[in-house]
């Protein structure tokens, strides 16, 4: 049965590209994470979404990574997004700085790169072969097309098309699971907390990890050998062929997580996790070099990452018969003042930005800490990871 898709369709344009998805996988022995492949296409048939929950039960508590499949866009759509991907990073470096981040405000929104956090970066430091390029939700309270480069400009309408099918087909699917899950009355509680049409911090990106040689390589992994976590809600991953994605697993090892033909990589991050009462797991994981035989390779990405509305008060979610059973309402503690979704995000952001991007060459922030903290307290909540 296939899913249900939203009544308008951008139409693709002729083919002009090598499609991303083809690019080969590594044929290295690794050990790659167990992760359940949700096929979201059996959610609107008769109790469907009921055994969609059954299924993802386990990994949400225990995993906090699963695969999502039958998503209802076709890999000519998917490869026409990495595809976009690339021609905003091949922009000369002087146009895409014209479209950077306002890190002053703690935003992701726009192009971040070496030149936007260090004008004077030095070519080969380790840290610095990461480039991204975000886009908010379509919607009034950011801007429009213009405020773009025009790889974005060009393909403005596919690209709308693009992340309101995934909010549409995936995330809303998604969230209704997790509500079934935690056996709530309501199973559009969170769908309700993360409505596409008000304001939230959400956001489409595309992300280029430029390959290095083997000297580099070995430097970076020593820098970056730490995990983190995800901030927000959920954050998704179009398959990305050349392996690099990391998930700590419970015996303290990383697994390698395998880019399975026609799926999205969806990993649970901190806030749900904290609307859960930490039932859901926002699991460490990490960005990895690339097996030998895929080092030669720039490693394109196409993710969404995706937050409740910035007036969500952040809170566990009450009368949950799952949570009242685990004894999670035992435990809490009552806040002193609300903090809502929009300060959490913010204040989240500042400390990211802190830690990761006020770093010098020996890897230690200004204070001196670790690069990756074992825990922190941040707007009143302690974190253990950061992203």
């Amino acid at each position: 049965m296939a899913i249900e898709t939203l009544a308008y369709e951008v139409p693709l344009k002729k083919k002009s590209y090598s499609p991303y998805s083809s690019t080969p996988e590594t044929t290295a022995e690794l050990e790659w994470a167990e992760l359940v492949n949700l096929d979201v296409s059996q959610f609107d048939q008769p109790g469907g979404k009921e055994a969609l929950a059954k299924q993802l039960k386990y990994a949400l508590h225990n995993v906090g990574f699963f695969y999502v499949s039958n998503f209802g866009l076709s890999q000519e759509e998917v490869d026409e997004q990495f595809a976009i991907g690339k021609e905003i990073f091949e922009l000369p470096l002087e146009e895409k700085v014209k479209y950077g981040a306002d890190t002053k405000e703690f935003s992701y929104n726009g192009y971040t790169g070496p030149a936007v956090y260090e004008p004077d970066v030095k070519e080969y430091d380790p840290k610095h072969n990461i480039q991204s390029y975000n886009i908010p939700k379509f919607i009034k309270d950011f801007p429009g097309k213009e405020a773009h480069p025009g790889p974005v400009q060009r393909n403005w309408e596919k690209i709308e098309y693009f992340a309101k099918t995934v909010q549409h087909n995936v995330i809303e699917r998604l969230l209704i699971i997790f509500a079934i899950v935690l056996e709530l009355e309501d199973e559009r509680y969170f769908v309700n907390r993360h409505q596409y049409e008000i304001r939230g911090e959400d956001h489409l990106r595309y992300m280029l990890y430029t390959a290095r040689d083997e000297e580099i390589n070995k430097k970076a992994q020593e820098l970056y050998s730490t995990g983190h976590t995800d901030l927000g809600s959920i954050t998704l991953l179009f398959r990305q062929p050349v392996a690099g994605l990391q998930v700590l697993n419970s015996d303290g090892s990383y697994r390698w997580v395998k880019p399975v033909k026609g799926t999205i990589t969806v990993n649970i991050a901190d806030t749900l996790s904290l609307l859960s009462g930490r039932y859901f797991k926002s699991s460490i994981h990490r960005v990895s070099v690339p097996p030998a035989d895929q080092q030669h390779l720039d490693r394109l990405g196409v993710l969404f990452f995706i937050r409740p509305n910035n007036n969500v008060p952040v809170e566990v979610v009450k009368n949950s018969p799952l949570l009242q059973r685990e004894g999670v309402y035992d435990s809490l503690e009552e806040r002193s003042e609300p903090l809502d979704v929009g300060t959490w995000v913010k204040e989240r952001q500042k400390h990211i930005f802190k830690n990761v991007y006020d770093i010098t060459d020996a890897g230690q922030g200004k204070e001196g800490q670790e690069r990756n903290e074992l825990e922190a307290e941040v707007a009143g909540i302690k974190v253990k990871y950061w992203n």
